[in-house]
């Protein structure tokens, strides 16, 4: 079966689809910067690099397909990155403020 006789994928259904994998990385990433037991905290971030490949896997895919997709994916992936390094805990006041 040749390439070009390939039905297109329906837009709709690639919308949503794109739409779950950002949700799930978001949350994830949530879900990763919680403080938790141990077991918990690693299936969490486990959970959360799973989520990064797939998101980032999604961004290229919309990329060379030449999808509108890709900013949102692309949003993502940036969100994630940050959200796995932003560290909280660690912010100490200064006195006086």
């Amino acid at each position: 079966m040749a390439i070009d006789s390939l039905p297109a994928a329906d837009p709709g259904l690639l919308f949503w689809l794109l739409a779950l994998v950002n949700i799930a990385g978001l949350a994830s990433t949530f879900l990763a910067r919680l403080p938790q037991s141990y077991c918990t905290h690693v299936l969490c971030h486990r959970a959360f690099l799973g989520c990064l490949v797939f998101v980032g896997l999604a961004t290229m895919f919309t990329i060379c397909t030449q999808h509108n997709g890709w900013v949102w994916s692309g949003t993502t992936f940036s969100i994630m990155a940050v959200g796995a390094t932003f560290d909280l805990g660690q912010a100490v006041r200064a006195p006086g403020f």
